[in-house]
C-alpha cells in the first residue's frame, strides 16, 4: 500500500491468540494498522506521530449501519442488508483484499482479523454493540440470508451465492420474521435436545425416567417464567388444540 506513514501502538490491533506461525505476525499488525490509517481512523502519539486508532471503528460502524443499512420492508431488504465483506470494504476501502485479492498470507490474515472485528460489532445478540446502541430509537438489528454475486478466486468467474446480511429495521414484519422467529426456533431446538437427553436416560435407565421427568419439569416451568414477554395463555391454547387434533386424528 502507498503512503506508509509511521505506525505505533499496534497493541490496539491484537492478533488472534491462535494465529498461525506460518506468517509474520508483526507484518500482519502493520498491514492492519495501515488499513485504518488509509481510511482516516487515526490518532497521534505523544511525539505527534500518526498512528492507527481502532477505538474509532465502533462509532463508524454504528453510523454506517444507521445511514446505509436500514430496511423498511422486504422488497428493499437485499439491497439494504450488508454482508461481512461489504461492511469491511465500506469501512476500510483500501484494506487488504478489497480492491484486489490478498496476495500474501499476511494480507489474508490481516483481512480476516479486521473483518471479524467489524462484523462482531454488528452481532445481532442483545449484547452486540450496534444492537445496544439503537435500542432507544425503537430499532432492531436483524440478520437474513441475502443473494450476492462473488468472484470465484480459482476460476475468476462470477458466481451467485447466499450469505448472511445484517440490517436495521423498525418494520414489524421484518422484526418478527428475522429476529423473534429465529430466536424462537433456537429455543425449540434447545427443547428438542433436552427431550432427546431425557429419552436417552429413560432408555438406558428406565428407573430414572420418572425422577428425571420431574426434574426437567421444574426446568420447563422456570424457562416459561423466564420469558415474561411470551403469551403463556396462547401457548396453553395451542397445546390444547394440538392435543385435541391428535385425539380426532386418532
Amino acid at each position: 500500500m502507498s503512503d506508509h506513514r509511521h505506525v505505533e501502538n499496534l497493541d490496539d490491533l491484537p492478533l488472534e491468540a491462535d494465529a498461525s506461525d506460518k506468517f509474520d505476525h508483526l507484518l500482519v499488525d502493520q498491514i492492519k494498522a495501515q488499513a485504518l490509517i488509509d481510511a482516516g481512523f487515526t490518532g497521534k502519539d505523544e511525539d505527534g506521530a500518526l498512528r492507527a486508532n481502532q477505538k474509532l471503528l465502533p462509532g463508524a460502524v454504528l453510523q454506517t449501519m444507521q445511514n446505509n443499512h436500514v430496511a423498511n420492508g422486504k422488497r428493499e431488504l437485499a439491497a439494504r442488508a450488508v454482508t461481512k465483506f461489504e461492511l469491511y470494504a465500506e469501512l476500510l476501502p483500501d484494506g487488504p483484499g478489497v480492491r484486489r485479492l490478498a496476495n500474501s498470507a499476511e494480507e489474508s490474515a490481516a483481512q480476516d482479523e479486521l473483518m471479524k472485528y467489524l462484523w462482531g460489532l454488528t452481532n445481532t445478540g442483545t449484547s452486540g454493540f450496534v444492537q445496544k446502541s439503537i435500542g432507544e430509537l425503537g430499532l432492531v438489528l436483524c440478520e437474513a440470508s441475502v443473494s450476492r454475486t462473488k468472484i470465484n478466486e480459482e476460476t475468476g468467474k462470477r458466481e451467485p451465492r447466499t450469505e448472511p446480511g445484517r440490517f436495521i429495521t423498525a418494520s414489524r414484519d421484518l422484526i418478527m420474521t428475522y429476529f423473534t422467529a429465529p430466536a424462537g426456533a433456537a429455543f425449540l431446538r434447545a427443547a428438542r435436545k433436552l427431550e432427546a437427553q431425557l429419552g436417552l436416560v429413560s432408555t438406558r435407565r428406565p428407573e430414572l425416567a420418572a425422577p428425571v421427568a420431574r426434574q426437567l419439569g421444574v426446568v420447563v416451568r422456570q424457562a416459561v417464567g423466564a420469558i415474561p414477554h411470551a403469551d403463556v395463555k396462547q401457548v396453553a391454547a395451542l397445546t390444547a388444540d394440538d392435543n385435541q387434533s391428535d385425539i380426532i386424528d386418532g
